[in-house]
């Protein structure tokens, strides 16, 4: 298909963004010397083992997240057993395919070493180079990439019809990762396929749909001819895939079950009204979005060689000034900024701003189009961000679709000019590199755990080893993993308050109570109610964490001690927990 020039400058892109790729994977085995997260990273392997161990999600427990980043834990669980160095690995393999599935939308934008400078920041910026745990963030954004280059594989290459249709399958695998990020991803699939598909055709004319534009596009990127004969199979698969999933979640764990915990119990922590508006309603943001709008727009009202150098250096300045600004700010004051809102995560409402303008100018022409991918790329990255911030807003929900935001500006970067689009990529490549390092060197995303210690602590051996903390928080764990092997036998169930550490996988016992967690979107039950279960069940160990990592957790199990402390008594009190003990079982309801 390519000439053989054509084919070796394709090969050294690819070569270089493989360098990029590399390096994201690189920054994340770093970061894992240098930080961890006990509650998050509980919450994922012990939940994980509970369903290696045979247990339904939904069904024998709680819990308001969707199944499949567990699943894939439990499969690493039952394959290699647990380790925390096949956690990490999989976080770094991760990051690799995010760069990698970035760039192959990237390059369907901005084509060249344009497209390889935009996918520079994500050395920084994917996943796991911010937060160093598997988690359903990343996992959802992930396979949307992936998902959007087998689109745009079929759309544009004859591909058979059973690859067509495979790829059309993993469409609903998203909606499996993250319920407010997947389950629109699969709604503007479906839009976009029986558009394009189907009814673009009746649309424009008979023919139009054998084409592509033409004009402006690179044979190289491969956007030659739309194949509607490959949408359509893609299309079945997709399909297929949301009717199997809703299967398999019917025979497991039961679709009344499934829509109980993952839409009506999750439903409670999506954002308000106010928060929304906290979010967007900022009038900076408003204003920066403006600015860069007018930039894009005096860059596209005239042709290149009628555009006089200050308009093309005003346009530059005000497109390109926000990263220019906040990555000044960030290094010459941004240590002020670590318990606020960093100037980096100021860039995401502008940018969405910027995107929804270009899309909403270029709609009438390019709904004939023949791209489906390059079409669809603006309303899928500015659409899923905003689903994606009703979790916890840009400052939370930001670190797991980086991958977004950079599609986003290479939506707005094919500008007329192939000097002035590198010297513009590589002027936002550098400027938000540059305010990303700190951003990641400084932990910002996991400021909300404590690391008041002065030293750092590094698991050296077994299952664990690894994973590193700020003191005191793995020697407490230690300590009370070696009362648990001395006084508590392997044969009686404990409950832990609140859960921060990975106990159950690390010792190979049950979790006897159906929660995992106990906020108030995972568990319907009150205090008291908790307490009747673990007596219903004949727990006799309650072991309760003074000192916690994550200070928040407090809050959510707020009466939680206090109630069991009536009923148990304490009976050792380590550094950083309390062993509580009920001698008697509970007779209510026991078999």
């Amino acid at each position: 298909m390519f000439g053989g020039r054509e084919l070796w400058r394709q090969a050294l892109l690819w070569l270089a963004v493989c360098v990029l790729a590399v390096g994201a994977g690189a920054v994340h085995q770093w970061q894992t010397g240098r930080i961890g997260v006990l509650g998050d990273y509980a919450y994922i392997v012990d939940t994980a083992w509970r369903i290696a161990q045979g247990e339904v999600m939904y069904r024998d427990f709680g819990l308001p997240h969707s199944p499949l980043t567990f699943h894939v834990q439990a499969t690493l669980i039952k394959v290699f057993g647990f380790s925390y160095g096949v956690t990490a690995w999989y976080c770094t393999v991760v990051n690799v395919g995010y760069v990698l599935l970035t760039y192959g939308l990237v390059r369907v934008l901005v084509p060249g070493w344009s497209g390889v400078a935009l996918c520079v920041p994500l050395v920084w910026l994917a996943p796991h180079s911010i937060y160093p745990h598997p988690f359903y963030d990343p996992d959802a954004c992930w396979l949307v990439l992936l998902n959007l280059n087998l689109l745009h594989w079929v759309a544009t290459r004859r591909v058979g019809a059973v690859v067509a249709f495979l790829g059309g399958v993993t469409t609903v695998l998203p909606a499996l990762a993250k319920q407010n990020v997947g389950y629109p991803y699969v709604a503007l699939v479906v839009v976009a396929v029986v558009w394009w598909g189907w009814l673009r055709g009746r649309w424009v004319g008979a023919g139009a749909g054998s084409r592509g534009e033409g004009k402006g596009e690179s044979k190289a990127e491969g956007t030659a001819e739309l194949d509607v004969v490959g949408l359509r199979w893609f299309g079945a698969g997709v399909v297929v895939g949301v009717v199997g999933a809703a299967v398999w979640l019917g025979l497991t764990c039961g679709l009344g079950n499934y829509w109980r915990w993952v839409f009506a119990s999750a439903s409670r922590r999506l954002a308000d009204l106010t928060f929304i508006l906290e979010t967007y309603g900022n009038y900076e943001s408003w204003v920066l979005g403006g600015l860069m709008v007018l930039g894009w727009w005096l860059w596209q009202r005239k042709g290149e060689g009628a555009r006089p150098f200050w308009v093309a250096t005003a346009s530059a300045t005000l497109l390109l000034g926000p990263f220019v600004v906040v990555s000044a700010i960030t290094w010459l004051c941004g240590r002020f900024f670590v318990g606020f809102d960093y100037p980096l995560l100021s860039l995401w409402v502008p940018v969405m701003i910027l995107t929804l303008v270009v899309g909403l100018w270029q709609l009438p022409a390019v709904l004939s189009a023949s791209q489906p991918v390059r079409t669809m790329l603006p309303w899928i990255a500015v659409i899923l961000t905003f689903f994606s911030f009703l979790s916890q807003g840009h400052t939370g929900s930001s670190y797991g679709i980086w991958a977004l935001f950079v599609l986003m500006m290479a939506y707005a970067m094919p500008l007329p000019g192939k000097c002035w689009q590198l010297l513009m990529c590589w002027t936002f490549a550098t400027t938000l590199t540059l305010a990303a390092i700190p951003y990641v060197y400084r932990n910002i995303r996991l400021r909300y755990i404590d690391r008041r210690g002065k030293t750092l602590q590094t698991v050296t051996s077994g299952s664990f080893r690894g994973f590193t903390v700020h003191v005191p928080h793995l020697s407490n764990f230690f300590e009370l993993l070696d009362f648990v092997t001395k006084y508590i036998p392997e044969s009686e169930p404990v409950v832990c308050v609140p859960q921060e550490d990975p106990f159950y996988v690390m010792t190979g016992r049950r979790n006897p109570l159906p929660m995992v967690i106990f906020d108030r979107t995972a568990t319907p039950l009150s205090p008291e109610e908790i307490v009747e279960e673990a007596e219903r069940r004949q727990v006799k160990w309650v072991i309760v964490k003074r000192v916690l990592q994550f200070g928040g957790l407090a809050g959510e199990t707020k009466g939680l001690p206090e109630v069991f402390s009536e009923k148990y008594s304490r009976v050792a009190r380590l550094k950083g927990y309390d062993i509580l003990y009920r001698s008697a079982p509970a007779q209510v309801d026991s078999p």
